[in-house]
C-alpha cells in the first residue's frame, strides 16, 4: 500500500512539474502622470512547463484598463511578426487583440518576453492598471503541426499609474478660489 502510495504522488508532482503556464506582465515608463500626459506601456509573458523548443503562440482579445475613462490608447504595435487585425482602442482599452508566432509560418521565435506596446494619454485624474481578457496560445515545440495549448485564463500583473491634475490646473483653482473669496467680502 505504501508503495502505491509513494508511486501516486511521485506521478502527481511529474505532472505537476510538466504543466504549462503563462503569465502577463504590464509596465507603465512613469508612475505618475498628470493629465494630459501620455504613459507607455509595454506588455511582456513569461511562460513555464514548455520544451527547450517551446514558445509563446500569441493573444487574441483585450487589454482592459481599471477605468477606460482616465485616457485614450493610441500607437499599438506589436513586436510579434503576422498581426491579423489592426487593433482599436475603446478610451484607455485596447481591443481587437490578434498578434502570433508560429512555426507554421516560419516564425516561432522562443525568446519573446515583450510582445506588444501602447501608449495612453491621460484624460482624467485617477489610477490607471490593466488586465487581459482573451486567448494566450503556447507551443510545446517548434513542429510546424505542434497543437497550441490554450489558456483564457492566466495570472497578470501590473504596474499602477496615479494620474494627477495638471499643475497648471491646481494653479487655476487656486487663483480661482482666491477671486470667489475677494467677491464674497
Amino acid at each position: 500500500m505504501k508503495n502505491v502510495i509513494a508511486m501516486a504522488a511521485v506521478a502527481g508532482l511529474a505532472s505537476a512539474a510538466s504543466a504549462s503556464g503563462v503569465k502577463m506582465y504590464f509596465t507603465a515608463d512613469a508612475s505618475t502622470v498628470n493629465v494630459g500626459d501620455t504613459v507607455g506601456w509595454t506588455v511582456s509573458v513569461t511562460f513555464t512547463g514548455l520544451s527547450s523548443t517551446g514558445y509563446f503562440g500569441g493573444f487574441t482579445g483585450s487589454f482592459l484598463a481599471s477605468d477606460n475613462s482616465l485616457g485614450t490608447a493610441s500607437n499599438m504595435a506589436t513586436t510579434m511578426n503576422h498581426q491579423a487585425v489592426i487593433p482599436t482602442a475603446n478610451g484607455a482599452d485596447v481591443n481587437s487583440i490578434n498578434v502570433f508566432n508560429s512555426a507554421l509560418l516560419g516564425d516561432d521565435d522562443p525568446s519573446i518576453g515583450v510582445f506588444y506596446t501602447f501608449d495612453v494619454t491621460a484624460d482624467a485624474e485617477g489610477d490607471l492598471s490593466y488586465g487581459a481578457s482573451g486567448l494566450a496560445t503556447l507551443f510545446n515545440s517548434d513542429f510546424i503541426f505542434d497543437q497550441a495549448i490554450e489558456f483564457t485564463s492566466f495570472p497578470v500583473n501590473t504596474d499602477t499609474v496615479h494620474i494627477v491634475p495638471a499643475p497648471g490646473a491646481v494653479a487655476l483653482l487656486g487663483l480661482g478660489g482666491l477671486v470667489a473669496g475677494r467677491r464674497r467680502r
